[in-house]
């Protein structure tokens, strides 16, 4: 299971990768629409970094859950 989270987390951070670099921001740089208020050129890389945030906390809680068995 502790791999299988392992792998799960290398490719989400190469999608985040991916997601906020050039060849990909490009396609969401338009004013229009709003998310939340926000711009979806604003949006779409807090939205990364978020999902970024909730995988550690996965990371955080398979690992400590394994530590202390």
């Amino acid at each position: 299971m502790r791999l299988l989270i392992r792998r799960l987390a290398i490719a989400v951070f190469l999608l985040n990768l991916l997601a906020i670099t050039w060849p990909v921001l490009v396609l969401f740089r338009s004013p229009e629409p709003l998310v939340l208020g926000l711009p979806m050129s604003m949006a779409w890389p807090i939205a990364w970094i978020l999902i970024g945030w909730v995988m550690l906390l996965v990371l955080y809680h398979f690992d400590s859950k394994d530590q202390s068995e």
